[in-house]
């Protein structure tokens, strides 16, 4: 059921502005998915096939439902939480736009500028992107003769729908580019800082980018705002609530599970990052 597809290269235009997929999950299941956000430019679009849970922003959450979808925009924090019997399945598709910025897009291409303008869509009947998801699916498993062309075709409607079902609900009430090159590399640090927070290194994120550690260390400001240490520290400590909210943890656990040499080192960074230790997290749990 699970089909991660990774470095891709479908490439479409939105008002003269290319938009890129690099990433589809298809039917991903996801039973618990810490605290995240995506760079300058990303969206990322969920669309939840079937089970429920929630989803949860810094300022709160919603609960999903089959037909949900959600589409993040860059620097919005959020994570899912999976009912443990009824676990959602979900297409989740990763866009990226050139030169998303509202100086520039504000007023000139009123698609985009709709779609900037807010930081989070929400849709409770998405049914319209079901057929389309399906169709993808399919196109990217047999890859047809002009496959390739057909899936931006239906790339481009599940985005403009996305953005078209914002609006109404408002008013009811080529991948060896330097810029795909780049995109890619986004995607590769989120999966390693989302997926392996126990052995983060700067050495080794610089290994899979293909750059020295000064150019990671940039590349991260450039596109994130934050050093690795910063990076590394709010990947750690969004897995440490999590771990921490699991039966049976217990502060050593976690901290070796996070790769901290200490109870104590890893008690001192989530004390300084939270403004409380992990113990007294543990109580309210």
């Amino acid at each position: 059921m699970n089909t991660l597809l990774q470095n891709l290269d479908f490439t479409f235009t939105v008002e003269n502005i290319p938009v890129h997929v690099l990433t589809i999950a298809l039917c991903r299941q996801v039973l618990h998915v810490p605290f995240h956000s995506h760079g300058a430019g990303c969206y990322e679009l969920h669309y939840i096939v079937s089970g429920k849970g929630e989803i949860h922003l810094k300022d709160g959450y919603f609960h999903t439902a089959p037909e949900t979808f959600y589409m993040a925009g860059p620097h919005i924090e959020h994570s899912e939480i999976s009912h443990k019997k009824e676990p959602m399945v979900e297409f989740c598709l990763y866009f990226h736009i050139d030169h998303c910025l509202p100086s520039i897009i504000s007023g000139k291409k009123p698609i985009l500028s709709a779609l900037i303008s807010q930081d989070l869509i929400l849709e409770r009947k998405g049914s319209c992107l079901l057929p389309l998801l399906e169709e993808l699916k399919e196109e990217l498993e047999k890859k047809p003769f002009g496959y390739g062309e057909y899936i931006c075709g239906l790339l481009k409607q599940i985005f403009i729908l996305c953005i078209r079902s914002s609006r109404s609900a408002a008013s009811e009430g080529n991948s060896s580019s330097p810029q795909n090159l780049v995109l890619q590399k986004s995607v590769i640090a989120e999966d390693y800082f989302l997926y392996e927070y126990e052995n983060l290194s700067l050495r080794e994120l610089s290994r899979r980018l293909g750059l020295s550690t000064r150019q990671t260390e940039r590349f991260l400001k450039e596109f994130y705002g934050q050093t690795f240490l910063e990076k590394r520290t709010q990947a750690r400590m969004e897995r440490a609530l999590v771990l921490l909210g699991q039966p049976g943890q217990t502060v050593t656990s976690v901290s070796n599970a996070l790769g901290y040499s200490s109870p104590e080192h890893f008690s001192g960074a989530f004390r300084k990052y939270f403004g409380s230790s992990p113990k007294n997290f543990l109580k309210k749990c």
